[in-house]
């Protein structure tokens, strides 16, 4: 490659950046936060339109007073209120592993767990997914059915060596658990630790996402009913609450959303499960997961040889997230949203009060997309985008000049 061509090509890429640039900011969002009645901290309550606006990163948030002043505040995410949760590790007093055929492990239950309906598991990372059955026993000898033919699925992740998997099964009074995993058709996996969580749930853990819309299909050829949700952007989910017809039933449900992952230097989409659960006529069938980000997402339920179950209500639920803000009385606030800031460092953390989940709460209203006049005029000229396009523009004609000086002076050697 000759110099010319070099020159050239830096100059394509020059304007491939500054076009960019310029157009490659997202759009600002603000909202009015409710007036406060006494002055002194308070408990702003995020709403979903407002985390979705900020794709769940809370560093894109400000809060300006009537003077445009800034207003420091403190993210709370609210894990206390949500599920006050102790983790319990349990001891496997036994395991053993059959070449080609399956590997259990068998666990104590211990008082704390009684009616306790889930286990956590630590799971050494691996490409596989594992079929499993969990079955219960008072004696260690008879062992009676609780899961069959589940499916782990995802086991890896990329941030850590393990991964941590819930696994679900019926209220029970039994004294042993078994866990076994399937290994006719692929290797053992290895199962670090078994657990469990005990906690106290409050009474207002979560908020209603009431932007999903959802349509059931009767999947009749796989004896599966397939709900679709649907919304206009992406939103946290956390959890789930049916209501059902049905005064008898068990079914098996997962969550499936679609992703996107490198396959040999290409991009393709697959189908994650990142939730499963069973829905029990007995139980209230209310449901929390790891949070997901999705637009889109289903659930299946398989009815087997059952006729499908009938749904009278499905709500779908948000963890509540805070900020924690100092408030004047009677002072007008608003709240706003733009990718072009960054993460905020106040001094105000070091002066909270001890309990937040006692504070006030106030809410957010009237929250709406900015067009670019409204941005400009919330702005100083040296704040806004026009300012920085003004300095790329101005840089790239200047690189430019020198760069186009450069070229004819190769010309001029040719």
């Amino acid at each position: 490659m000759n110099l010319k061509m070099l020159v050239q090509m830096k100059i394509k890429l020059l304007i491939s950046i500054c076009f960019i640039s310029i157009f490659g900011f997202g759009q600002s969002h603000k909202g009015a936060i409710e007036k406060v009645q006494k002055k002194g901290f308070h408990r702003i309550l995020i709403a979903p339109k407002v985390r979705s606006a900020s794709n769940e990163n809370f560093d894109l948030l400000r809060i300006y007073d009537e003077s445009k002043k800034e207003i420091p505040f403190v993210v709370d995410f609210n894990k206390d209120n949500f599920f006050s949760n102790r983790y319990c590790q349990l001891k496997i007093s036994e395991q053993k592993q059959y070449k080609d055929s399956v590997s259990f492990y068998i666990i104590n239950v211990v008082e704390n767990m009684k009616y306790c309906s889930e286990l956590s598991l630590k799971i050494a990372n691996t490409g596989l997914n594992k079929e499993y059955n969990i079955s219960g026993s008072d004696d260690g000898i008879h062992w009676f059915g609780l899961v069959m033919n589940s499916i782990l699925y995802d086991l890896n992740d990329f941030q850590n060596t393990y991964v941590r998997k819930t696994v679900s099964f019926p209220n029970n009074s039994y004294k042993f658990l078994k866990i076994e995993f399937i290994d006719k058709n692929s290797m053992p996996i290895n199962l670090l630790e078994v657990g469990y969580f005990i906690g106290e749930e409050k009474t207002e853990p979560t908020t209603l996402l009431e932007v999903f819309k959802h349509k059931l299909i009767e999947d009749k050829t796989n004896k599966k009913t397939i709900i679709k949700f649907s919304a206009d952007n992406l939103y946290s989910i956390d959890g789930i609450a049916f209501n059902f017809k049905n005064p008898r039933f068990f079914r098996k449900a997962s969550v499936f959303i679609n992703e996107t992952r490198k396959v040999k230097k290409r991009s393709e989409i697959y189908r994650k499960s990142v939730a499963t659960f069973n829905l029990d006529s007995n139980t209230a069938n209310n449901f929390k997961w790891e949070s997901f980000q999705a637009k889109d997402f289903e659930i299946e339920i398989d009815n087997l040889d059952n006729e499908p179950l009938e749904i009278n209500e499905i709500k779908l639920l948000q963890n509540q997230v805070f900020l924690i803000a100092d408030l004047d009385l009677n002072k007008n606030y608003q709240i706003v949203v733009d990718s072009t800031l960054s993460k905020p460092q106040y001094d105000l953390v070091k002066f909270l009060p001890n309990d937040l989940a006692q504070l006030e709460t106030i809410r957010i209203s009237d929250f709406e997309k900015l067009s670019s006049d409204k941005i400009l005029k919330a702005q100083h000229f040296w704040q806004t985008k026009w300012f920085l396009w003004t300095v790329i523009i101005l840089a790239g004609l200047l690189i430019g000049y020198f760069a186009l000086g450069l070229l004819n002076d190769v010309e001029k050697k040719d």
